[in-house]
């Protein structure tokens, strides 16, 4: 067994195993330099921000992602801003020291996008980041935490957009932070580089660097110290060609289907040679996430059929866009509030049209693949008048099979989930957010732990659900990670839920643990 697991919000997909490289902080405040004869002139400030620009530029057009080339691009454009010199200008004729001048212009900046809140506070924090890194600058002060030249796996509190657009893909196997949000700046770029990260992972702190950490994004797990066994499991699951002698063939007829939680068609062929019996969560947020327009229908339609195509005479269960944290993508309308703010399917509902589009491009793949028995679900579903809705739109688009999440408390009570139930076809317990909703964990902290899934009043509400369904005759999957956790996978099933979905590399393990307790009892 691994030395601890710890446990995030996955960032697109993918595994990773390698050293540990645990990246310091940028100083954010200014040094004073007591001899004045080392201040800078106003000239000198205005040549630096022009050098530091110039090399934004240089930096994105060497990058390899659109996201980094915007954001360095605008970085740029903030430094040659008239308005910026400015601003300088009059705080060093004050006598302000250069870099307090730079750093109190640049806050006046940010401080309407801090008021704003929301997205907008996140881009006040990549303008502080700019201005740290603008300060190194012109304190002439050494790079702090230097990537190593050797493959890593980052791990750090936070990452800068800045720092993050420094990342070579060819030696950075994975990030790990311990803040930041699946929509943030740094997440988008990451994700553009194709690295595994994880995100919102409490205990950071318990790594150390060179300890070896295994990464799997698609379940926001991140093992520190990984045993053999793990390790093996894991590099089995990531290479699609390798033979079969290395897997555990276990042919004792399972109780429930095991299906397999995905963020692209990409990690198809890995899932089909974990034994995946089909998907039970096809997350499509990844073609939402880091556009400033949502994907087009033809985009839309070319990415699902590449997903169905894998999985002909399979079912494959896709859950429409689904934002994990409370900012709204730039083209969605926020809506809600409280603890469920811009979340779930309410947020899809205040933008018809998005939704819509999605529904009808999921149909127009599913005519093209007839074979794979596609369903659809909604997340996060709040009330029943949201799940009707749903599911009017999902059959005028062409969808027979249609459900929604279990992710909220409030939608499990018996008069309210029987109106639910009546109205679809199929539930999907989210034991992740249901856990952390039902106990009032803190999410931005790590949330909920597995073992919190077994406290008696998370159970109570699933057994409720899962007992409901039966009367109305419909089948219950869990898509949440506690489905690949042995133990609480047979509690499920002696519940009576009808599938466990997990991350593919997980399943073979799961397998031979429901299996073995098929064989001996």
């Amino acid at each position: 067994m691994s030395k601890r697991v710890l446990v995030g919000a996955g960032v697109g997909s993918g595994l990773a195993l390698g050293p540990a490289f645990v990246f310091g902080s940028t100083p954010t405040q200014a040094i004073d330099i007591v001899d004045p004869s080392q201040r800078l002139t106003l000239a000198q400030v205005r040549e630096r921000l022009a050098e530091i620009a110039d090399q934004f530029e240089a930096d994105a057009q060497a990058g390899s992602s659109k996201v980094a080339f915007d954001i360095l691009y605008t970085f740029a454009a903030i430094l040659r801003d008239p308005e910026l010199a400015d601003r300088v200008k009059g705080q060093m004729a004050e006598g302000a020291h250069p870099t307090r001048a730079v750093t109190s212009a640049l806050n006046s900046f940010s401080r309407p996008l801090i008021e704003a809140g929301g997205p907008f506070a996140e881009r006040a924090q990549d303008l502080t980041d700019l201005g740290a890194r603008v300060i190194r600058e012109l304190e002439g002060l050494p790079e702090v935490s230097p990537f190593p030249t050797e493959p890593f796996i980052l791990v750090a509190d936070s990452l800068s957009p800045l720092d993050a657009a420094r990342l070579d893909p060819k030696l950075t196997k994975a990030v790990i932070l311990s803040g930041g949000s699946t929509t943030s700046h740094s997440a988008i770029i990451v994700r553009a580089l194709n690295l595994p990260t994880v995100v919102g992972v409490a205990g950071t702190g318990l790594i150390a660097s060179g300890a070896e950490i295994l990464v799997d994004a698609t379940s926001g797990q991140v093992f520190v110290e990984p045993s053999e066994s793990e390790i093996k499991r894991y590099r089995r699951a990531s290479l699609p060609d390798a033979p079969d002698s290395d897997w555990v063939e276990i042919d004792a007829e399972l109780p429930v289907k095991l299906l397999a939680n995905l963020g692209s068609s990409y990690e198809g062929a890995a899932a089909l040679r974990a034994g995946a019996q089909g998907v039970g969560l096809f997350r499509t947020e990844l073609l939402y996430l880091g556009r400033n327009d949502a994907p087009t229908y033809e985009e839309q339609v070319f990415e699902y059929s590449r997903m169905l195509a894998r999985f002909q005479g399979k079912r494959v269960i896709a859950r429409v866009l689904d934002l994990d944290d409370d900012k709204p993508l730039p083209f969605l309308k926020p809506a809600g509030s409280g603890r469920y703010i811009n979340r779930g399917l309410q947020v899809l509902l205040a933008n018809r049209e998005v939704l819509v589009t999605q529904l009808e491009a999921l149909a127009a793949a599913s005519r093209y693949y007839p074979k794979t028995d596609l369903w659809v679900m909604a997340p996060m579903v709040l009330n029943p008048a949201e799940a009707i809705e749903f599911v009017q739109l999902a059959r005028a688009a062409g969808h027979r099979q249609v459900g929604i999440m279990i992710e909220v408390p409030e939608i499990t009570e018996p008069e309210i989930l029987a109106q639910v139930l009546a109205a679809v076809d199929f539930v999907s317990l989210g034991t992740n957010d249901l856990t952390n909703y039902v106990l009032g964990t803190d999410r931005s902290t790590g949330g909920a732990s597995l073992a919190d899934v077994r406290r008696p009043e998370v159970l109570s509400v699933i057994k409720r659900v899962v007992e409901l369904a039966k009367v109305h005759e419909t089948p219950v999957s869990v898509c949440g990670e506690a489905g690949s956790d042995p133990h609480l996978a047979k509690m499920f099933i002696e519940l009576g839920i009808d599938s466990l979905s997990a991350s593919p590399a997980l399943l073979p393990q799961l397998r031979v643990a429901l299996a073995s307790a098929q064989m001996f009892g």
